[in-house]
């Protein structure tokens, strides 16, 4: 991990995104998350007509779990998912995904 202008980054960490339907499904897949393995939140937020994307950084296997975890929650569905094992060092320049990130206007374009 390094210091860029104040920010932390995560190089040669995974990124693992949860997209869910509505708030409360958000707020357990992102407890979900943080408790299933050794991840950092990086964000939880709505993107539109109730889905919300929780975002999590870590290691390649414990972004997996907790993924997977999620994934097996009950009673809030994982409408999607993905797992970047080790993102290019030029997409947490344009991306929300370091800790800590930076509010969401500031990466509209």
């Amino acid at each position: 991990m390094g210091d860029v202008e104040g920010v932390m980054v995560m190089a040669a960490e995974a990124v693992g995104m949860v997209q869910v339907l509505g708030y409360p499904a958000a707020l357990a897949v992102a407890d979900t998350l943080v408790k299933a393995a050794q991840v950092t939140l990086v964000s939880c937020e709505g993107i539109g007509a109730g889905y919300w994307t929780v975002v999590i950084r870590g290691e390649v296997a414990d972004v997996n779990a907790a993924v997977r975890a999620a994934r097996s929650l009950k009673g809030h569905e994982v409408i999607s998912h993905q797992i970047i094992a080790r993102p290019a060092g030029n997409l947490e320049h344009v991306l929300p995904i370091v800790v800590p990130h930076q509010p969401p206007e500031d990466f509209l374009l």
